[in-house]
């Protein structure tokens, strides 16, 4: 990601609402176990790029549309999300994350913060000597930022074996481990990335379990039980996204996320719960959605994730668990807030 702040007026602060489009699905009711009331749901999402150029209306390097991120953010508050982790995944993302905290800080009706750390992918910056310098610039921008909390983790950090295209093995791993130093230096949690690793993330984290003071969330979990087990043995809570309902297999796993250690995201503009999922048939709220050809201020782009779907991920996970939304919702939250506020668990919120 390059480039400017994405372009945002003040969003309009009006008391949130089922609203910009956002409508029941038809084709039935929704089981009571899991049943949506009539007021909104107070949601956390704990992971959004907000960074992307999509949200600045740019697809593919062309402008396809107006920057619309006040419209983005109103149209999750009026979803129910009241907080929002923007992640990060470079040293420029980082510095552009907490720049965008701050500037919207007082006008936007969710409640923002970000992480600090360079991304799996994207640990070929601290090569050709840059490490040290690299490392140094993140723990002080993490520090400034934590000084009026709009720092609350470092990530988006960890270990992708997936597109090794974009990063070798070895180099991801070198820089992971120089990353959980962050953690240890600054005392905040994790935000973590783990890809198609085998067991590799599972025992680097195990190793260094000492330098992770304030624990941390695997985010866009789609492993299996055996390594859902693993994670909760070290401590870590688990976050539920899109990617993480597309098969049978996901929504068996998420039944089985503790509730205590639950946390939803989006993933935004990624991991959408798309119709081809396994997750899909339990969704109940649709937002209105057009192509990014025929943009309009009130409607979702089709194929961009936005933080307003985290409700989506709220109504698959409440149902594949059998509980009521409210509940679910609530414990996600509060979870959320106890790790990246330092809230005590189950505080009201």
């Amino acid at each position: 990601v390059r480039g400017s702040l994405p372009a945002v007026r003040a969003p309009a602060r009006t008391a949130p609402q089922v609203g910009d489009g956002a409508r029941p699905m038809a084709g039935g009711r929704e089981p009571a176990s899991s049943a949506l009331p009539t007021a909104v749901l107070p949601l956390f999402d704990i992971g959004a790029n907000l960074l992307d150029p999509m949200f600045g209306g740019v697809y593919n390097g062309k402008q396809a549309h107006e920057p619309d991120l006040d419209r983005v953010l109103g149209r999750a508050a009026a979803a129910g999300v009241r907080d929002l982790v923007v992640t990060a995944g470079s040293l420029v993302d980082s510095r552009r994350a907490l720049a965008l905290v701050r500037a919207l800080r007082g006008s936007s009706p969710v409640r923002l913060s970000c992480t600090v750390g360079v991304h799996p992918t994207r640990c070929t910056e601290f090569e050709d000597g840059n490490a040290p310098t690299t490392v140094a610039q993140l723990l002080e921008l993490a520090r400034d930022g934590m000084a009026d909390g709009s720092v609350v983790a470092i990530g988006e950090i960890g270990l992708d074996f997936d597109r090794l295209h974009f990063c070798p093995r070895d180099v991801q791993q070198r820089h992971f481990d120089a990353q959980l130093e962050l953690a240890h230096q600054t005392g905040l949690p994790l935000f973590l990335h783990n890809r198609n690793t085998s067991g590799v993330f599972t025992a680097a984290v195990r190793a260094r379990r000492s330098l992770i003071r304030a624990g941390g969330v695997v985010h866009s979990f789609d492993g299996g039980l055996a390594e859902l087990h693993e994670l909760l043995e070290l401590g870590f809570s688990i976050g539920i996204n899109g990617c993480s309902l597309r098969t049978d297999e996901n929504l068996r796993v998420a039944a089985h996320v503790p509730l205590d250690r639950l946390m939803l995201e989006t993933d935004a503009p990624w991991c959408q719960v798309r119709q081809t999922h396994a997750g899909a048939k339990h969704l109940m709220t649709k937002f209105g959605e057009v192509k990014k050809e025929s943009w309009n201020a009130n409607a979702c782009v089709k194929s961009r994730n936005e933080p307003c779907h985290c409700r989506q991920v709220l109504e698959v996970v409440a149902a594949v668990r059998g509980q009521p939304a409210g509940e679910v919702a609530a414990a996600a939250r509060a979870n959320a807030r106890a790790l990246f506020y330092g809230e005590p668990p189950g505080a009201r919120c």
